[in-house]
């Protein structure tokens, strides 16, 4: 079956079920923090305030200490920061539209912007898209994006972390994660109450940045 045709409400309703346990045990396995959390608070403004300038080279940096730049012949590789630079300055305008996007009450112009901005952006080396793209713009637009990944969200969707290289069908997998997926759970009343009041203690569970961040989150504890 084609991921485009694979029914996600039954993993809506599995996290929505389990959002408190998968949330501890996010937070049980000690695999994240270091430069991987504190570039991920700073880009977003969450550990004192940024420039523009400032916050793309800082998105960047997110990347790189994501593991998405690796040293050597093998693994992933980012582009030159000139040309990622370059290319969300072309999306500027976009991005700050998106900023104001609802996921709760989506329209066709502001899939349209997403779309715009996702095929706008370049930041890896490969032909590959939606992983680098989505971490990107889940630092630009954390309102209405969440940092798609192999191991976790695309494993936990579909069960397995293939990509196929193809700007138009990686938009639409975009599209349908976080349609079919990410929002359902956002939008679900108990449940931003729940997220709501993780994000209030910081000190608690600081990879609680937004509420989409903590969707993602509980995808991490459902995959450990």
């Amino acid at each position: 079956m084609r991921r485009i045709d694979v029914d996600l409400a039954p993993k809506v309703t599995q996290v929505l079920k389990n959002a408190d346990r998968y949330h501890q045990q996010y937070y049980a396995v000690k695999t994240f923090g270091g430069p991987s959390l504190h570039f991920h608070r700073r880009a977003l403004g969450l550990e004192g305030s940024v420039s523009s300038t400032a916050r793309i080279e800082l998105i960047y940096g997110v990347l790189a200490s994501w593991g998405m730049h690796r040293m050597g012949k093998g693994g992933s590789k980012m582009l030159p920061f000139d040309e990622f630079w370059t290319s969300l300055q072309a999306a500027t305008a976009k991005v700050t539209r998106a900023r104001s996007i609802d996921p709760a009450v989506m329209s066709k112009d502001d899939w349209s912007v997403l779309e715009s901005i996702f095929k706008t952006i370049r930041v890896m080396a490969s032909k590959t898209s939606v992983v680098g793209n989505s971490k990107v713009m889940a630092h630009l637009v954390p309102n209405a994006v969440v940092p798609v990944d192999r191991e976790y969200t695309l494993k936990f969707l579909f069960r397995n972390g293939n990509i196929t290289n193809d700007l138009d069908k990686e938009w639409l997998l975009f599209r349908k994660i976080h349609e079919e997926f990410f929002y359902p759970i956002a939008n679900d009343r108990t449940f931003r109450s729940m997220a709501a009041r993780w994000m209030t203690d910081q000190d608690g569970w600081p990879w609680d940045t937004s509420i989409l961040k903590v969707v993602d989150n509980l995808v991490i504890g459902a995959m450990k």
